[in-house]
């Protein structure tokens, strides 16, 4: 396995190359995308390399896509006065260290769909 400081490079300068390819993406939506993808895959450590670099892309880019509903989800749990000055970048870190745990949680719910609609039921699986 590589070095992290060197996987991490590496994940960092293809993220920016991003917004090279496409320039009306923000630098902090990339920045929190990449951000919350290095999280998600620092945090799966019971799994193989190439399912770490899948998931790493996958999370990269369900944050940028998915930053600015994840930032609006968010905003009601800010005071007031500082909702305007919360960056997309939040939304973007947000969204990818969450949603492929989340997607992942869903995916093997539905092994036995019968338990997952019974805690939505209320009931006990």
């Amino acid at each position: 396995m590589t070095e992290p400081t060197t996987t991490t490079f590496t994940a960092v300068i293809s993220a920016f190359s991003i917004s090279i390819i496409y320039p009306n993406v923000e630098n902090g939506i990339i920045l929190g995308a990449l951000c919350g993808s290095i999280l998600l895959v620092i945090s799966e450590e019971q799994i193989s390399v190439l399912r770490r670099i899948v998931l790493f892309f996958i999370s990269f880019a369900i944050g940028m896509l998915l930053a600015e509903i994840t930032l609006y989800l968010l905003l009601p749990f800010f005071p007031s006065n500082i909702q305007t000055k919360v960056p997309l970048g939040l939304g973007a870190l947000v969204a990818s260290a969450v949603s492929v745990k989340l997607l992942l949680w869903l995916i093997k719910s539905f092994d036995n769909p019968t338990d997952l609609f019974n805690k939505f039921k209320g009931g006990k699986s």
